[in-house]
């Protein structure tokens, strides 16, 4: 009868240990990001001080709750690389990293499609292609429109 007691005890520890503890390790070492308000268009901010042109703005409202309107730039640079950059601002934190979950619930190709998808305070900024020498570029800028609300991403 101890050995029978002995052995639950055992695949209880197993059963937590394989199961739960690599979701908690997970939790810890991915946080989500801060949400705070940035104010003005941080794509349009950060394609001016990199030098890169706007070729286009037109606005654009995802369909997911919370969601509350963004714009979609193209953007070129001197060099004549193209980029499509879609920003969506959210209402909540919770909206948006919902959306951010449900774009990486996806596999490539099987419902997402290639891009890099970033945020920044209530903005989730999508950008494509994903390898973009222009969003390289814009990130710098758009962290540092982070760091300028006093957030460190």
């Amino acid at each position: 009868m101890t050995l029978s007691k002995n052995g639950e005890i055992a695949l209880a520890v197993f059963l937590v240990v394989v199961f739960i503890l690599p979701f908690a390790f997970l939790g810890l070492l991915y946080s989500e990001a801060p949400y705070f308000t940035v104010t003005g268009e941080p794509v349009k901010e950060a394609a001016d001080a990199a030098g890169i042109s706007i070729v286009s703005v037109q606005g654009t409202l995802w369909n997911m709750t919370g969601a509350l309107g963004g714009k979609s730039y193209t953007l070129t640079d001197p060099e004549g690389d193209t980029a499509i950059i879609a920003t969506q601002a959210f209402d909540s934190a919770d909206s948006r990293d919902a959306a951010v979950r449900l774009y990486y619930a996806h596999a490539p190709g099987k419902g997402r499609t290639v891009g890099s998808l970033i945020v920044v305070g209530q903005y989730v900024v999508y950008a494509t292609p994903a390898n973009s020498p222009i969003f390289a570029k814009l990130a710098p800028a758009l962290q540092q429109a982070a760091k300028a609300a006093g957030v460190q991403l």
